[in-house]
């Protein structure tokens, strides 16, 4: 596979903090404008780039960014990183309607046979071993999670269009563009609720998790706001607001204890000062 010659071990240092002091403005991680998706958990992410021969899944790490050794896609990837029960980083994504798990620094990725079906899987989400992903079509469509030693449950019957899931709690949007909407759900589904809707001209995107908030962002034309809401009872069910936005036309949100990283027509962006958040 090919390497992206991109040295980034400054930035990298930053992804798993708010960032040393203030700055003038937003720096990019890896300007390349084909970048979208972008993922992380502490100092490592990934994200997807369109070369001639199609999308690469990119992975940054330990100072430098490098197209992951796995094949190039037609569509692009929509990775997600996770830490596995060991403290590993495992990126799990979709390709060609079936699910994918690559570690990163192994050789190849691994298909996820026992989680692909004759229906298309999408939108999967990893951490610490447990996998949620939806099934778009056939007679069981919905959210799915799967559990290292337990059976594959659907814990929804509606289909998400991104997720991602943390230690008890998921994260996802459903819909598209102006019915876009995000739910966060308990991991059972049995606590669920609708914590944003886009309004004319918005779509939402890029929901996130860490231990204590849900992220997500409200896309407008020309700027997008990041929007933050307690997933735990005791940090308050209010919608919280970041203090700017983000400009242009930004598709996804990374972060790790506080938002991080974000895509936009500039490439990889890393925010710079931190966000800080109120009604």
């Amino acid at each position: 596979m090919s390497h992206m010659n991109i040295t980034i071990a400054a930035a990298l240092t930053t992804l798993a903090i708010a960032g040393a002091g203030p700055a003038a403005a937003d720096s990019p991680l890896a300007a390349d404008p084909s970048a979208q998706n972008v993922t992380a958990y502490a100092s490592t992410a990934a994200w997807s780039r369109k070369g001639p021969d199609g999308y690469h899944l990119v992975v940054a790490q330990n100072g430098s960014v490098v197209d992951a050794p796995v094949p190039v896609a037609a569509r692009p990837y929509d990775p997600d990183l996770g830490p596995t029960a060991a403290n590993g980083r495992t990126i799990v994504y979709a390709r060609g309607g079936d699910l994918y798990r690559y570690d990163v620094g192994a050789p190849a990725e691994r298909k996820l046979t026992a989680l692909s079906s004759s229906a298309k899987e999408t939108a999967p989400s990893f951490f610490k071993d447990k996998i949620v992903f939806s099934r778009i079509d056939g007679p069981r469509r919905g959210l799915y999670l799967a559990r290292p030693d337990r059976p594959l449950t659907r814990v929804f019957r509606t289909v998400a269009a991104e997720t991602d899931v943390a230690e008890t709690r998921v994260i996802g949007r459903f819909g598209e563009g102006a019915r876009s909407i995000i739910r966060v759900m308990n991991l059972p589904a049995t606590d669920v609720r609708i914590v944003a809707r886009a309004k004319t001209g918005q779509r939402m995107a890029g929901p996130t998790l860490t231990r204590f908030n849900g992220f997500w962002l409200r896309v407008g034309r020309t700027r997008s706001a990041v929007e933050t809401v307690g997933v735990n009872a005791h940090r308050g069910l209010a919608v919280l607001t970041a203090d700017r936005q983000l400009a242009g036309q930004v598709d996804s949100l990374a972060t790790f204890r506080i938002p991080t990283l974000y895509t936009s027509a500039s490439g990889v962006q890393r925010i710079d000062p931190k966000l800080r958040f109120s009604r």
